[in-house]
Protein backbone atom coordinates (compact mmCIF):
# COMPACT_ATOMS: atom_id res chain seq x y z
CA UNK A 1 0.00 0.00 0.00
CA UNK A 2 2.80 2.32 1.07
CA UNK A 3 4.13 1.60 -2.91
CA UNK A 4 1.33 2.62 -4.11
CA UNK A 5 0.47 5.50 -2.56
CA UNK A 6 3.65 7.13 -3.21
CA UNK A 7 3.44 6.19 -6.87
CA UNK A 8 0.80 9.09 -7.57
CA UNK A 9 2.72 11.39 -5.44
CA UNK A 10 5.85 11.25 -7.67
CA UNK A 11 3.16 11.71 -10.12
CA UNK A 12 2.00 14.01 -9.02
CA UNK A 13 4.83 16.16 -8.21
CA UNK A 14 6.55 15.63 -11.60
CA UNK A 15 3.18 17.03 -12.95
CA UNK A 16 3.51 20.02 -10.66
CA UNK A 17 7.60 20.65 -11.75
CA UNK A 18 6.55 20.32 -15.75
CA UNK A 19 3.72 22.76 -15.39
CA UNK A 20 6.33 25.14 -13.42
CA UNK A 21 8.82 24.63 -16.43
CA UNK A 22 6.22 25.64 -19.03
CA UNK A 23 5.00 28.58 -17.07
CA UNK A 24 8.60 29.63 -16.40
CA UNK A 25 8.84 29.31 -20.49
CA UNK A 26 6.09 32.05 -20.99
CA UNK A 27 7.62 35.05 -20.80
CA UNK A 28 10.30 34.02 -23.16
CA UNK A 29 7.78 32.45 -25.82
CA UNK A 30 6.21 35.89 -25.55
CA UNK A 31 8.91 37.84 -26.05
CA UNK A 32 10.61 35.85 -28.86
CA UNK A 33 6.94 36.25 -30.93
CA UNK A 34 7.02 39.98 -29.90
CA UNK A 35 10.33 40.13 -31.62
CA UNK A 36 10.64 37.36 -34.12
CA UNK A 37 6.98 36.48 -35.27
CA UNK A 38 5.13 39.69 -35.30
CA UNK A 39 7.14 41.42 -37.87
CA UNK A 40 7.24 38.13 -39.98
CA UNK A 41 3.24 38.37 -39.75
CA UNK A 42 3.51 42.22 -40.28
CA UNK A 43 5.82 41.72 -43.56
CA UNK A 44 3.64 38.88 -45.38
CA UNK A 45 0.63 41.09 -44.56
CA UNK A 46 2.11 44.48 -46.08
CA UNK A 47 2.93 42.40 -49.41
CA UNK A 48 -0.39 42.20 -50.10
CA UNK A 49 -0.73 46.18 -50.28
CA UNK A 50 0.07 48.89 -53.03
CA UNK A 51 1.80 50.46 -49.82
CA UNK A 52 4.22 53.39 -50.55
CA UNK A 53 6.54 55.56 -47.85
CA UNK A 54 5.79 58.94 -49.83
CA UNK A 55 1.63 58.30 -49.83
CA UNK A 56 1.06 56.59 -46.37
CA UNK A 57 -2.24 57.28 -46.52
CA UNK A 58 -2.88 55.89 -49.64
CA UNK A 59 -2.79 51.91 -48.81
CA UNK A 60 -4.40 49.71 -51.49
CA UNK A 61 -5.01 46.20 -51.04
CA UNK A 62 -3.57 44.26 -54.47
CA UNK A 63 -3.61 40.61 -52.83
CA UNK A 64 -0.97 38.76 -54.98
CA UNK A 65 -0.57 41.33 -57.31
CA UNK A 66 2.42 42.04 -56.06
CA UNK A 67 3.73 38.81 -56.40
CA UNK A 68 2.54 38.38 -60.04
CA UNK A 69 4.52 41.43 -61.42
CA UNK A 70 7.58 40.21 -59.59
CA UNK A 71 7.46 37.10 -61.26
CA UNK A 72 5.97 37.79 -64.61
CA UNK A 73 7.73 41.94 -64.84
CA UNK A 74 10.55 42.25 -62.56
CA UNK A 75 14.35 41.22 -64.47
CA UNK A 76 15.59 42.84 -61.83
CA UNK A 77 14.36 40.52 -59.44
CA UNK A 78 15.29 37.72 -61.75
CA UNK A 79 19.26 38.97 -61.70
CA UNK A 80 19.50 39.28 -58.51
CA UNK A 81 17.82 36.15 -57.44
CA UNK A 82 20.45 34.33 -60.14
CA UNK A 83 23.22 36.88 -58.69
CA UNK A 84 22.42 35.62 -54.50
CA UNK A 85 22.60 31.70 -55.70
CA UNK A 86 25.74 32.35 -57.23
CA UNK A 87 26.99 34.41 -54.37
CA UNK A 88 26.09 31.57 -51.90
CA UNK A 89 27.20 28.44 -54.00
CA UNK A 90 30.57 29.76 -54.46
CA UNK A 91 30.93 31.53 -51.05
CA UNK A 92 30.44 27.74 -49.66
CA UNK A 93 32.49 25.88 -52.16
CA UNK A 94 35.46 28.24 -51.44
CA UNK A 95 34.96 28.31 -47.58
CA UNK A 96 34.71 24.58 -47.68
CA UNK A 97 37.94 24.02 -49.84
CA UNK A 98 39.57 26.19 -47.32
CA UNK A 99 38.42 24.75 -44.38
CA UNK A 100 39.08 21.07 -45.09
CA UNK A 101 42.65 21.91 -46.09
CA UNK A 102 43.09 23.94 -42.81
CA UNK A 103 41.29 21.35 -40.81
CA UNK A 104 43.57 18.66 -42.52
CA UNK A 105 46.40 20.17 -41.23
CA UNK A 106 45.24 21.22 -37.87
CA UNK A 107 44.07 17.32 -37.07
CA UNK A 108 48.08 16.51 -37.38
CA UNK A 109 50.04 16.62 -34.52
CA UNK A 110 51.82 20.17 -34.77
CA UNK A 111 53.71 22.06 -32.55
CA UNK A 112 51.24 24.98 -30.89
CA UNK A 113 48.12 23.48 -32.70
CA UNK A 114 46.01 25.01 -30.01
CA UNK A 115 47.74 28.89 -31.22
CA UNK A 116 47.05 28.12 -34.47
CA UNK A 117 42.86 27.09 -33.84
CA UNK A 118 42.57 30.14 -32.29
CA UNK A 119 44.33 32.87 -34.75
CA UNK A 120 42.01 30.83 -37.64
CA UNK A 121 39.13 31.23 -35.51
CA UNK A 122 39.32 35.35 -36.41
CA UNK A 123 37.74 36.00 -39.63
CA UNK A 124 34.56 34.38 -37.67
CA UNK A 125 34.43 35.92 -34.39
CA UNK A 126 35.21 39.31 -35.66
CA UNK A 127 32.54 42.15 -35.95
CA UNK A 128 31.05 42.29 -40.00
CA UNK A 129 31.76 46.42 -38.88
CA UNK A 130 35.48 45.83 -38.81
CA UNK A 131 36.03 43.15 -41.10
CA UNK A 132 34.39 45.68 -44.10
CA UNK A 133 36.32 47.93 -42.83
CA UNK A 134 39.55 46.63 -42.98
CA UNK A 135 38.87 45.13 -46.42
CA UNK A 136 37.36 48.45 -47.57
CA UNK A 137 41.32 49.48 -46.55
CA UNK A 138 43.20 46.71 -48.26
CA UNK A 139 41.44 47.04 -51.58
CA UNK A 140 41.55 50.82 -51.49
CA UNK A 141 42.48 51.41 -55.28
CA UNK A 142 45.04 54.01 -54.40
CA UNK A 143 45.94 53.56 -50.55
CA UNK A 144 45.03 49.82 -50.48
CA UNK A 145 48.04 47.64 -49.24
CA UNK A 146 47.52 44.95 -52.16
CA UNK A 147 47.21 47.82 -55.08
CA UNK A 148 50.48 49.13 -53.46
CA UNK A 149 51.73 45.85 -53.03
CA UNK A 150 51.93 44.18 -56.42
CA UNK A 151 52.45 47.48 -58.18
CA UNK A 152 55.63 47.69 -55.76
CA UNK A 153 56.19 44.04 -56.98
CA UNK A 154 55.41 45.03 -60.78
CA UNK A 155 53.04 42.47 -61.03
CA UNK A 156 50.39 45.11 -61.92
CA UNK A 157 50.86 48.25 -64.09
CA UNK A 158 47.46 50.38 -62.73
CA UNK A 159 45.56 49.37 -59.38
CA UNK A 160 43.23 47.10 -59.73
CA UNK A 161 39.63 48.18 -58.76
CA UNK A 162 38.09 45.94 -56.87
CA UNK A 163 35.42 46.95 -55.51
CA UNK A 164 34.40 49.39 -58.58
CA UNK A 165 34.37 47.64 -61.97
CA UNK A 166 31.09 44.87 -61.82
CA UNK A 167 33.03 41.86 -62.12
CA UNK A 168 35.80 42.66 -59.79
CA UNK A 169 33.40 43.18 -56.81
CA UNK A 170 31.01 40.88 -57.76
CA UNK A 171 34.25 38.45 -57.25
CA UNK A 172 35.40 40.65 -54.42
CA UNK A 173 32.53 40.36 -52.14
CA UNK A 174 32.70 36.57 -52.38
CA UNK A 175 36.50 35.68 -51.56
CA UNK A 176 35.81 38.21 -48.26
CA UNK A 177 32.27 36.36 -47.49
CA UNK A 178 34.37 32.95 -48.01
CA UNK A 179 36.88 34.53 -45.65
CA UNK A 180 34.21 35.28 -43.20
CA UNK A 181 33.03 32.17 -43.21
CA UNK A 182 35.06 29.59 -43.77
CA UNK A 183 36.61 28.80 -39.55
CA UNK A 184 32.68 27.71 -39.34
CA UNK A 185 33.77 25.12 -42.00
CA UNK A 186 36.98 23.96 -40.41
CA UNK A 187 35.31 23.98 -37.17
CA UNK A 188 32.34 21.42 -38.26
CA UNK A 189 35.21 19.11 -40.32
CA UNK A 190 37.96 19.19 -37.97
CA UNK A 191 35.22 17.98 -35.50
CA UNK A 192 33.84 14.88 -37.84
CA UNK A 193 37.89 14.44 -38.70
CA UNK A 194 38.69 13.55 -34.70
CA UNK A 195 35.46 11.23 -35.25
CA UNK A 196 37.65 8.74 -37.65
CA UNK A 197 39.06 6.21 -36.44
CA UNK A 198 42.77 5.99 -36.92
CA UNK A 199 42.63 2.37 -37.29
CA UNK A 200 41.37 2.86 -41.02
CA UNK A 201 44.23 4.06 -41.69
CA UNK A 202 46.28 2.07 -40.14
CA UNK A 203 44.66 -0.80 -42.13
CA UNK A 204 44.62 1.31 -45.56
CA UNK A 205 48.52 2.49 -44.99
CA UNK A 206 49.13 -1.28 -44.12
CA UNK A 207 47.77 -2.36 -47.55
CA UNK A 208 49.85 -0.04 -49.25
CA UNK A 209 47.59 2.95 -49.63
CA UNK A 210 49.07 6.59 -49.70
CA UNK A 211 47.51 9.79 -48.50
CA UNK A 212 45.49 10.39 -51.82
CA UNK A 213 43.68 7.52 -51.76
CA UNK A 214 42.86 7.04 -47.93
CA UNK A 215 41.51 10.73 -48.38
CA UNK A 216 39.50 9.61 -51.28
CA UNK A 217 38.44 6.44 -49.93
CA UNK A 218 38.34 7.02 -45.93
CA UNK A 219 38.20 10.84 -45.02
CA UNK A 220 35.56 11.99 -47.58
CA UNK A 221 33.19 9.38 -46.85
CA UNK A 222 32.95 9.37 -43.83
CA UNK A 223 32.61 13.20 -43.22
CA UNK A 224 30.31 13.01 -45.66
CA UNK A 225 27.48 13.54 -43.00
CA UNK A 226 29.45 16.75 -41.24
CA UNK A 227 29.96 17.61 -45.17
CA UNK A 228 26.11 17.88 -46.20
CA UNK A 229 24.49 19.49 -43.12
CA UNK A 230 27.77 21.96 -42.44
CA UNK A 231 27.41 22.96 -46.35
CA UNK A 232 23.32 23.13 -46.65
CA UNK A 233 23.34 25.16 -43.54
CA UNK A 234 25.89 27.42 -44.51
CA UNK A 235 24.06 28.01 -47.76
CA UNK A 236 21.09 29.20 -46.21
CA UNK A 237 23.38 31.65 -43.62
CA UNK A 238 24.79 33.02 -47.21
CA UNK A 239 21.90 33.34 -48.61
CA UNK A 240 20.52 35.70 -46.36
CA UNK A 241 23.34 37.57 -45.28
CA UNK A 242 23.19 40.92 -45.62
CA UNK A 243 25.77 43.27 -44.05
CA UNK A 244 29.11 41.76 -45.86
CA UNK A 245 27.83 42.83 -49.62
CA UNK A 246 26.47 46.05 -48.35
CA UNK A 247 29.29 47.25 -46.22
CA UNK A 248 31.70 46.48 -48.80
CA UNK A 249 29.68 48.11 -52.21
CA UNK A 250 26.27 48.70 -50.70
CA UNK A 251 25.16 46.53 -53.44
CA UNK A 252 27.07 48.54 -56.23
CA UNK A 253 28.69 49.40 -58.66
CA UNK A 254 25.27 49.81 -59.88
CA UNK A 255 23.38 47.33 -59.08
CA UNK A 256 26.24 44.73 -60.06
CA UNK A 257 26.40 43.07 -56.31
CA UNK A 258 22.87 43.03 -55.26
CA UNK A 259 21.51 40.36 -53.37
CA UNK A 260 17.77 40.02 -52.53
CA UNK A 261 18.28 40.76 -49.27
CA UNK A 262 19.69 43.92 -49.95
CA UNK A 263 17.61 44.48 -52.71
CA UNK A 264 14.48 44.01 -50.71
CA UNK A 265 16.23 46.84 -48.83
CA UNK A 266 16.55 49.42 -51.20
CA UNK A 267 13.27 48.77 -52.44
CA UNK A 268 11.30 49.74 -48.82
CA UNK A 269 13.53 52.80 -47.96
CA UNK A 270 15.39 54.59 -50.86
CA UNK A 271 12.70 53.45 -53.60
CA UNK A 272 9.95 54.27 -50.81
CA UNK A 273 7.83 51.05 -51.84
CA UNK A 274 7.14 49.18 -48.86
CA UNK A 275 4.59 46.57 -50.59
CA UNK A 276 6.98 45.82 -53.01
CA UNK A 277 10.00 44.93 -50.82
CA UNK A 278 7.67 42.86 -48.45
CA UNK A 279 6.73 40.28 -51.38
CA UNK A 280 10.30 40.03 -52.29
CA UNK A 281 11.11 39.55 -48.98
CA UNK A 282 8.11 37.06 -48.58
CA UNK A 283 9.54 35.36 -51.57
CA UNK A 284 13.20 35.01 -50.21
CA UNK A 285 11.27 33.63 -46.99
CA UNK A 286 9.38 30.72 -49.30
CA UNK A 287 13.11 29.90 -50.43
CA UNK A 288 14.89 29.87 -47.31
CA UNK A 289 11.47 27.51 -45.91
CA UNK A 290 12.56 25.23 -48.92
CA UNK A 291 16.50 24.83 -48.05
CA UNK A 292 15.28 24.26 -44.51
CA UNK A 293 13.10 21.99 -45.33
CA UNK A 294 16.24 20.00 -46.87
CA UNK A 295 18.51 20.67 -44.22
CA UNK A 296 15.94 18.65 -41.91
CA UNK A 297 15.69 16.20 -44.66
CA UNK A 298 19.53 15.70 -44.33
CA UNK A 299 19.62 15.71 -40.54
CA UNK A 300 16.83 13.17 -40.38
CA UNK A 301 19.21 10.77 -43.13
CA UNK A 302 22.08 11.77 -40.91
CA UNK A 303 20.55 10.33 -38.21
CA UNK A 304 19.06 7.33 -39.46
CA UNK A 305 23.02 6.97 -41.11
CA UNK A 306 23.92 7.31 -37.80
Amino acid sequence: MAMSSSKPARKGKKLKNNRLGYAMLVPATLLISLISLYPLLNGIYLSMFDYNLMRPKKRRFVGAGNFIEILTKDSEFYSTLAYSFIYAFFVVLISYIMGLCFALLLNREIKGRGIFRMLILIPWVIPSVVAATNWMWLLNDQLGFINRTLTGMGLIGKPILFLAEATTARVTVIFTGAWKSFPFMMITLLAGLQGISKDLYESAQMDGAGFFRSFYYITMPMLKPVTTISTVLMFIWTFNNFENIYLLTRGGPVDATFVLPILSYYTAFLRSNIGYASAIASIMLVVLMILAMLYMKLLKNRETYS
